[in-house]
């Protein structure tokens, strides 16, 4: 690949981060809800979830935030546990771990399950045994 081809590949994907940021916006002016609306529909992930919709290992998601921070576009915040953002998480599997296909597949994943993860504990199948027991 020559220089100009590289700078050129450089220049699209600065591009598409701003375009993500772009849509990002776009989202926020439809906004109806709060914080607490956001994460209670999904909008905040661990670790661990991200693994889990991703269909990865813990560590593949600390890396892909290692790397999204390196490219300027974090997944998420570092506090007691991570925080990862649903839509810069959506944003990244599609840009740089599979395209649309595997955003979708993720996003479905979520949708499954973000209804038991929803849940109250003590509405969740098998909470009653385990707290007991």
């Amino acid at each position: 690949m020559t220089d100009e081809q590289k700078a050129l590949a450089a220049e699209l994907d600065q591009l598409a981060d701003r375009a993500g940021q772009l849509a990002d916006g776009v989202r926020q002016l439809g906004r109806t809800g709060d914080l607490i609306d956001d994460i209670a529909a999904g909008g905040l992930l661990t670790a661990p979830q991200a693994a889990t919709i991703c269909e990865v290992s813990d560590q593949t998601i600390l890396r892909w935030l290692a790397d999204a921070a390196r490219r300027g576009r974090p997944l998420g915040l570092k506090r007691a546990t991570w925080l990862i953002g649903k839509t810069r998480l959506l944003d990244y599997v599609e840009r740089h771990q599979g395209g649309l296909p595997a955003r979708v597949k993720v996003e479905n994943r979520l949708k499954e399950y973000w209804s038991i993860w929803s849940r109250a504990p003590e509405l969740r199948p098998g909470m009653n045994e385990r707290a007991a027991g």
